[in-house]
């Protein structure tokens, strides 16, 4: 295998105070092979001894930009709270239509909004409406489908698109439980409009309060695994009261913690 390795030593006497702080960065690698796997790594080394700590990044894959690829972004849009969260989907999708100017010619990477209104902000940025992608030569393009909220549904059960799929006995269970609950209908809009994303290769779930950055134009998942956001949710104690209490109740747990709700 190839191995194209680009070392980069740091110069002690870059700086004096530099050299005497109690941790300097020694060497930092990239590992280049030709199947566009990169690998990052770092040694720390302290002033004492010999002692090193090495952090290992992740591995991101890029595979070929002479591959065609099909990516999403799913957002929920919630039109009721236009005040707060339209200029994060202006931000978001500024990012998105930058990214791509990086993007191999045969990626197409479509930014899909489920939401209850095609507002004008949707129609001015050129959203079109309720129309899934037909191939993988059709531009990349912002999709608006239409969501009625699981709070909304008081009495109406059924799909807003011919897109969307609702069990109604599942969909009154939700409105029954969980129409309180802030956040539902970031996951729900999956569940139900897995029509309107089901061509693609890979889909990226993301709230709107973050944006993207250039190197997502050249990104999925290595050894196309799925990724989840990991957050400070919990605790070592309450992992395992949650682990006694689903062997109380004879559940399967899946010691998957820090996971959160979107």
């Amino acid at each position: 295998m190839l191995i194209l390795s680009i070392i980069i030593l740091y110069t002690k006497n870059f700086h004096k105070s530099f050299s005497q702080s109690t941790v300097n960065f020694g060497i930092s690698q990239i590992q280049y092979n030709v199947h566009k796997q990169v690998s990052y790594s770092q040694q720390l080394t302290g002033n004492k001894g010999n002692n090193s700590i090495t952090k290992k990044l992740p591995l991101i894959y890029q595979p070929s930009s002479q591959s065609s690829l099909l990516r999403a972004l799913l957002l929920f849009y919630p039109n009721d709270q236009e005040s707060d969260f339209l200029p994060e989907f202006r931000w978001f999708y500024r990012s998105w239509t930058e990214m791509m100017i990086n993007e191999s010619i045969l990626w197409r990477t479509d930014l899909i909004v489920y939401t209850s209104e095609y507002a004008s902000i949707f129609k001015d940025l050129d959203c079109i409406y309720n129309q899934i992608r037909i191939n993988s030569e059709e531009k990349p393009k912002c999709r608006i489908f239409p969501y009625i909220r699981i709070k909304s549904r008081t009495t109406t059960h059924a799909p807003s698109s011919k897109y969307q799929t609702i069990d109604k006995q599942r969909s009154q269970t939700t409105y029954q439980y969980l129409r309180a609950y802030e956040y539902i209908d970031s996951i729900n809009t999956v569940f139900e409009y897995n029509a309107s994303f089901s061509m693609y290769d890979f889909i990226l779930r993301t709230d709107m309060d973050c944006f993207l950055t250039y190197n997502f134009a050249y990104y999925v998942p290595y050894n196309y695994s799925i990724l989840v956001g990991r957050g400070g949710y919990s605790t070592e104690f309450n992992n395992k009261r949650l682990k006694r209490i689903a062997r109380d109740m004879n559940w399967t747990y899946a010691n998957k913690n820090g996971l959160g709700s979107t």
